[in-house]
């Protein structure tokens, strides 16, 4: 068998990434729609930015944090909606 190239990558690895990121998106907009509040943080900076979401439930006693790149958050932002941002997320500055 020969090597593998880099562009011959597993479609169903790719399709379980994006289904993963998919649940995560829906999870923190819900967790967003029914009161909670998102703190987003950038934490790395360079060729991998990465950004800290901490998401807090109150009225639950929940409180939950995930790591996404940029191409995750921007996603986020972009299916979620203008009055839900300026409601429920809050964006820190990096330091």
């Amino acid at each position: 068998m020969r090597g593998v190239r880099a562009f011959d990558l597993d479609l169903d690895e790719i399709e379980k990434r994006d289904r993963r990121i998919r649940r995560i998106i829906t999870s923190i907009q819900r967790d967003v729609d029914e009161g909670g509040r998102a703190h987003v943080r950038q934490i790395l900076r360079g060729p991998l930015e990465l950004y800290r979401i901490e998401l807090e439930r109150p009225e639950m006693s929940y409180q939950r944090t995930t790591i996404v790149d940029r191409a995750t958050l921007e996603m986020l932002l972009e299916e979620t909606p203008e009055e839900t941002l300026r409601s429920g997320f809050r964006f820190a500055h990096a330091e």
